[in-house]
């Protein structure tokens, strides 16, 4: 998902979604060779943005890695709750997303 998209996407999915105020945030993520880097994104929607060849992503919301799934389906990029990122390869690869933190008025946090 380009990230012009994936930033009118994250106002549309946060609205539908109940929420007017939400925070976006850019994530990098280097995975070691055959690592796996596991985390929760509650009350969270995550987009990928770019993936190199060999990861897998996986949560709650679907999975996507970027040698079967062929053409471009956008709907494989948003993820949330239980974030699993699997490097199948034998050298690191990288992954960026756009984490969009939905926020409520009683969350604590500033406007």
């Amino acid at each position: 998902m380009r990230e012009e998209f994936a930033l009118q996407y994250a106002e549309r999915r946060a609205k539908e979604r109940g929420f007017e105020n939400y925070r976006i945030i850019h994530r990098d993520f280097t995975i070691p060779p055959m690592g796996v880097l596991k985390f929760q994104a509650n009350n969270e929607i995550w987009l990928v943005t770019y993936i190199a060849w060999g990861l897998i992503v996986k949560s709650d919301y679907g999975r996507y890695d970027n040698w079967y799934t062929q053409g471009i389906v956008e709907n494989v990029h948003e993820h949330a709750d239980h974030i699993e990122i699997i490097n199948t390869r034998k050298y690191q690869r990288t992954i960026r997303f756009l984490q969009v933190i939905l926020k409520t008025k009683d969350d604590g946090s500033k406007e």
